[in-house]
This record gives C-alpha cells, structure tokens and sequence, in this order.
C-alpha cells in the first residue's frame, strides 16, 4: 500500500495569536493527517508559548527567527521541509476539513503540475465555484497567485528561495510581491493549476482600508514585480491603468473609502511605474 503523501506546512509568523490559533485549530480538523508543520516565530521569547501549548498533539516545530521579514523567515525554515508537497499558510488564513486532501488529490490529477492553486473566501458558508481546473498563463498569476492558495511539489521548488527585498518586515519601500515572485519562478519550471475545490479562507480585504504607507508599499512590490520578471510595456500600464478603471464601480457599490483606496493605488502605481 502506497504511504500517504506528507505536506510541510511552513508558516512565519509575527504579531498573531488569535489568528495562528485559528489556522493550528483548522490543521486539527484536517482529514488528511500526515503533516509536517514548521514555525518561523518571529514574535518576542514566549509570546506564543501558550498557544503552543494547546496544540501538543500537533506535529509542531517551532524555530526562532530574526524578525527581518516575512521572505527571510520562510527561506530560514525552507531547507527543513520533508515533504513531498510544501505549503506556506500566511498565518491569518485558515483550511476547510477537506483542504488539504483536495491539495493531494489535486497533484494527483495533475501529475505534471509543480504547483496547484486554491479558492480563497472569507466564509465557509460560501461553496466554492463550479470553474473547471486549468492550467493558467504567468499574467493569470498576478491576480489568482496568493500565498495563501499556494501549493507546490517539493521537488519542483526545494531549492527555491524567496527574494528577501520583496514582501512585508524587510524595511525595503516593497511591501509584496513576494507570493508572486516564488510562484512566476515556479511556472517557469513546471506548470500552474487552478484547482477550485481546494478551499482557503481569509479575512475579507474589504473589511479595513490599508494605510497610505501600505498602499504605497504594495504598489511598489506590484511595479518591482513586473519589470524583474519582463513582463510587457502593455501589461505593465494594464497594472497602472487597472484600479483607476475600477474606482467608478467601487465608489458605487462601496463608497468613498474603496474609491479613495484606488485612487492612490492608482496614483503609487504610476509614480513607480519608471523607477
């Protein structure tokens, strides 16, 4: 009889505990159990003792790690990983009892796959969509290609690293990117599905209105972003050209705040766009 595939679950984490006891909880529930879970804690001494504490009949392993940011936490743990399929939950996020026997099933079905991508909501009460799986494009993954939903074959990305001037903590004006960056190096060495039936759920962004500071920082990791990987001039003014084109619509369904939000997406975009 063929073992069960084993998942590496690699998770930084940083200033969350109600948060990272949610995900601990939804790994409880799994059906599919043969897990490995690393934590990069990049918290003070002891700030999660208790949550762990809770969780001993987890797999848990806990490794301290410099709080330099969330790409350096996950490259820190990555050489650990044991499994035949590796997975970085962002640690606010949270699976569905099936999730993770999906992502198997999924790897499975596509055996040329080196990575396959879930469906993100922030409810369990939404069903996931009837979309058919499809292998997607590099441009597809700028909008379909979060952490979150992120799950690779070992050996397609074990010596793949995250580029530590990208994502949030590093001190750098980039504060994305660093999601997408790991997943368009992964599509160049092995293709991409969209898997829908794998569920992830997520606070809904809607929720709060980021900060000027992180609105800036997630344009500057979306412009990075485009021109490290070459993307197209047209693709690149798509990106500027596309919040401006939904502001009408937002202010309309959500008000001023969601419209005010493109607006200066909009504007950091374009003012990054040649730096």
């Amino acid at each position: 009889m063929k073992a069960s595939p084993l998942l590496s679950l690699l998770i930084a984490t940083v200033r969350r505990r109600t948060e990272l006891e949610r995900l601990l909880f939804s790994l409880r529930q799994q059906k599919h159990t043969c897990l490995q879970i690393i934590i990069a804690d990049q918290n003070p001494p002891n700030f999660l003792v208790d949550v762990y504490a809770e969780f001993t009949d987890l797999p848990l392993q806990v490794i301290s790690a410099p709080d330099k940011g969330v790409s350096q936490a996950r490259n820190a743990i990555l050489p650990l990983a044991k499994g035949d399929y590796i997975v970085f939950p962002d640690d606010d996020c949270w699976y569905a009892p099936d999730t993770l026997a999906q992502v198997t099933a999924a790897f499975q079905r596509h055996p040329e796959a080196g990575a396959v991508l879930g469906y993100w909501t922030p409810s369990a009460q939404v069903p996931p969509p009837g979309d058919a799986e499809q292998p997607l494009s590099a441009a597809a993954l700028f909008s379909q290609g979060g952490t979150l939903v992120q799950f690779f074959r070992a050996e397609v990305v074990k010596d793949l690293r995250f580029d530590p001037r990208l994502g949030p903590g590093t001190g750098l004006p980039y504060g994305c990117g660093e999601d997408t960056d790991y997943l368009l190096e992964a599509h160049k060495r092995a293709p991409v599905w969209r898997c829908p039936s794998i569920r992830v759920f997520h606070p809904s962004p809607d929720t709060h209105v980021p900060s000027d500071a992180k609105i800036a920082s997630y344009a500057a990791g979306r412009m990075f972003l485009l021109k490290k990987h070459a993307f197209p001039l047209w693709f690149r003014c798509a990106n500027v050209l596309y919040p401006l084109c939904m502001l009408p619509l937002d202010a309309l369904r959500k008000g001023r705040k969601a419209a005010r939000y493109r607006w200066r997406m909009f504007v950091e975009r374009l003012r990054h766009f040649s730096s």
